[in-house]
């Protein structure tokens, strides 16, 4: 069975031994435990503050790592993880090495270092947004006190005007107060506005204001703690700013010279504190009576006995029974699968979560999906050198759950494109016909290609159709006997059965005229058979005779959704084509560039190269997505129901490090 039966179970642990016994849980990685009915979140104030100290020292791990990541040297970078070249160790190892590194010294440090980055970059800050105050007026002559306060006997004042306004207000200060104003023009306005400074004495201030607010002078403040001139006080801004990327250098040399081994503690610290803080909270959420912990888990019920296995030490301190599902309980879904199909189960998880109890259609539909990449990619050449490449990944690294999956699917998939491309002809295109160095080798090719699709596309059209109303037939199929094992034998006759017998027959006798008479009148009497089922059955909900008359009649229009749904296929030809195509245009080129004098085979080379290169980059993404659409659309609306909810097992999971002597069925 593809999906794999859940067990609900009850475990009753002694609260001396809730730690080691979950621990050993955890290690075991298949228990999803249940939070319990009307659980707020509340625990007892130790074990809240014992939760929070676990929070706070991750997260302080986790500063250090964002803080190092960009200074160390010795670091598994993505692809490094993605390729299993992360750092390999036992959960026991990983637990010594992680509290023998004196890290919260270590975090201390980092945080230093990171608190005096934070006070530069501050201070640079407010001294640039000063610099930028003063930038304008840099050039005069006139003391910075002199606008915050002034002398006993003058003041002066710097702000912005319209350029329109700036002679009408120059004017009416020189007619009002004569020598007792000096207004000088500055440069670095904004928008219309001109920047100026107003110098005037202290006994004529109040009449610089009136005029100022009757013309529209803003006034701008200066930093009240200057005061000499601005060049000045800009030259000693310059200078501390030198200062500061000074000490800025030395930090970030002294960050470096500690990142490589502070990166890696911090590395072993956060997976460790991620798996502590998952058993402390798994804990917490098991009821507490006062001596015991009592919590509930989904687990596969083929695990049960290795389960038994892992709690036997603590035989004495716990009890495991099989707890009673409720009805209104979903149990959560994984799914089981041989391996060569289990490697499309993330492509059915993206679709959706199959419900519990349902029908798995990872298996149903994987040779569908490879034959149909296959059809879409369709050149051996390309298929031969990809299924290399991503079977040696398999076999050279220990790649991530989900990445091993997905080179499984490009792996298996690409074998189906060297079937196809090997019976189609397609070889790099039409390599062995283009270029006449390789026709010893074409009798080769010949004898293994059954048809050409560039000059016989309609035979291929016809086979995509073929194999697609095929896997339309069977979903119908898979949905009428996952009725018949729920029990619905009328459902599964009157809603799946019927419509198999219709299309069937209706195929038959569109086609008996060209096979034979016999196969027309079968199809005859298999389509008439299956109208009538349909006809009576699909509007039995009606309690009126002539609605359901109704009803009947009209769901056969739904055979024009069946049509379109087989015309869909067609894509396996469209994309098939094009692939073949595009290697043709590049061998093309290649043989009209070989003949320049010196440089043609180079040319050719590069364009051979390139070509086919782009070709496999925009083909095998078409091949994907097309072939993944039609199990989507096509295929999975026929049976496939996923309201379910994945699998999330109480594990050691970690970021980092990879760890030996943990199970994840993930």
């Amino acid at each position: 069975m593809a999906l794999v039966e859940m067990g609900k179970y009850r475990l009753a642990v002694h609260s001396d031994a809730a730690e080691a016994v979950f621990r050993e849980i955890q290690r075991f990685g298949f228990c999803e435990w249940i939070l319990p009915e009307g659980e707020d979140g509340a625990v007892k104030a130790e074990e809240a503050r014992e939760l929070r100290g676990i929070d706070d020292q991750l997260g302080e791990a986790r500063f250090v790592i964002r803080f190092l990541d960009d200074k160390a040297q010795q670091k598994p970078g993505g692809l490094d993880k993605a390729l299993g070249k992360s750092p390999e160790l036992t959960l026991d190892l990983l637990e010594k090495e992680a509290e023998s590194r004196n890290f919260p010294k270590t975090a201390e440090k980092i945080r230093g270092l990171e608190r005096k980055l934070s006070e530069i970059r501050s201070e640079e800050a407010r001294l640039r947004g000063i610099a930028a105050q003063l930038a304008p007026v840099e050039s005069l002559e006139v003391p910075i006190s002199m606008f915050n306060g002034g002398t006993s006997m003058a003041e002066a004042y710097l702000g912005s005007i319209s350029e329109e306004s700036f002679f009408a207000f120059s004017e009416a200060l020189q007619n009002r107060l004569g020598g007792a104003v000096e207004v000088i023009k500055l440069s670095g306005g904004t928008d219309g506005q001109l920047l100026c400074a107003v110098i005037v004495l202290k006994s004529h201030a109040q009449v610089f204001k009136t005029v100022a607010d009757e013309m529209g002078f803003q006034r701008m403040e200066l930093p009240k703690e200057l005061t000499g001139l601005p060049q000045e006080e800009l030259a000693k801004i310059r200078s501390r700013l030198e200062e500061l990327e000074a000490k800025t250098r030395e930090i970030e040399d002294e960050a470096r010279s500690l990142a490589d081994e502070s990166f890696a503690d911090a590395l072993f610290v956060s997976d460790y504190l991620s798996i502590l803080k998952a058993r402390k909270e798994a804990i917490l959420r098991c009821d507490s009576t006062g001596f015991t912990r009592i919590g509930e888990f989904w687990m596969p019920v083929s695990k049960e006995a290795d389960l038994k296995k892992v709690l036997a030490p603590f035989e004495s301190h716990v009890d495991l029974s099989k707890a009673e599902v409720e009805e209104d309980e979903l149990p959560p879904t994984l799914l089981e699968n041989p391996s060569w199909a289990a490697s499309c189960e993330p492509l059915t998880l993206m679709y959706g979560v199959p419900t519990y109890g349902g029908v798995d259609p990872t298996p149903k539909m994987a040779p569908f999906f490879f034959l149909f990449f296959g059809m879409c990619f369709g050149d051996a050449g390309y298929g031969l050198i990809l299924t290399a490449l991503f079977s040696y990944f398999l076999v050279k690294h220990r790649l991530s759950s989900n990445l091993r999956k997905f080179f499984q699917v490009l792996a298996i998939g690409n074998v189906a494109t060297v079937f196809v491309g090997a019976v189609t002809g397609s070889w790099f295109g039409n390599m062995f016909d283009a270029f006449s160095f390789l026709r010893s080798v074409k009798p080769i090719k010949d004898a293994m290609q059954v048809l050409d699709p560039m000059t016989d596309p309609i035979t291929f059209l016809g086979i995509s159709l073929a194999i697609g109303f095929l896997q339309l037939l069977f979903g119908l199929w898979i949905s009428m006997m996952d009725s018949v094992r729920k029990g619905d034998y009328f459902g599964a006759v009157a809603d799946k059965g019927s419509w198999i017998v219709f299309l069937v027959g209706l195929v038959s006798w569109g086609l008996g005229g060209k096979i034979s008479p016999l196969v027309a009148a079968v199809g005859k009497v298999l389509s008439a058979v299956g109208a009538i089922v349909l006809v009576t059955t699909q509007g039995r909900d009606r309690k009126n005779i002539l609605s359901r008359a109704v009803i009947g009649l009209l769901s056969l229009y739904n055979v024009t959704a069946y049509l379109g749904d087989t015309l869909s296929y067609s894509r396996l030809l469209a994309l098939g084509l094009s692939s073949a195509a595009i290697g043709m245009i590049v061998n093309l080129l290649c043989t009209l560039v070989v003949g320049v004098p010196y440089v043609g085979w180079l040319l050719a080379l590069v364009i051979f190269v390139g070509g086919h290169l782009f070709s496999v980059a925009a083909n095998i993404l078409g091949a994907f997505i097309h072939s993944l659409r039609l199990q989507y659309v096509e295929f999975f609306s026929k049976f496939y129901e996923a309201n379910g909810r994945a699998f999330t097992p109480f594990s050691c999971s970690t970021s980092y490090v990879r760890l030996s002597d943990t199970e994840n069925p993930a």
